[in-house]
């Protein structure tokens, strides 16, 4: 019968097969972290690109002469001209009333598991411009 302390002189001595081992492992360790990061790092880019078109589409529709159709236009322009697969399946709402302008972009990003999704939500809000004629000069 074989002892743990022998088994464990044997490795020692003979390391055909735990090196190979190890390498397998280790290599599964590293693709799965360097996947981990790809995937977080299409996130954020989908998520930058979602950020930016908003803006725009807020700049073009809060305007005093700006509407929701020029934001959803210019929000649209912006995701085609930055990439449709950076943005996948965006969906843009604009709205503005005489207080504020809000603008809505949904969307996914691209994902290195089929199936898996990750989904991106935009909104941003800001004051509507309007002109005004203080103290009643003019």
């Amino acid at each position: 019968m074989v002892t743990l302390e022998q088994l464990i002189d044997r490795w020692r001595r003979d390391d055909r097969g735990p090196a190979t081992l190890v390498t397998v492992i280790a290599m599964v360790a590293f693709l799965l972290i360097f996947s981990v990061l790809l995937q977080t790092a299409l996130f954020f880019h989908g998520r930058d690109i979602a950020n930016s078109c908003a803006e725009k589409a807020l700049k073009n529709t809060r305007s005093q002469y700006g509407n929701q159709a020029l934001g959803t236009a210019a929000a649209y322009a912006c995701i085609t001209q930055a990439g449709a697969g950076d943005l996948q399946i965006p969906v843009v709402l604009v709205s503005k009333n005489i207080r504020e302008t809000t603008v809505n972009i949904t969307g996914k990003a691209p994902s290195l598991v089929p199936g898996l999704e990750f989904p991106i939500v935009v909104n941003h809000t800001k004051p509507t411009e309007r002109v005004t004629n203080p103290g009643g000069i003019g």
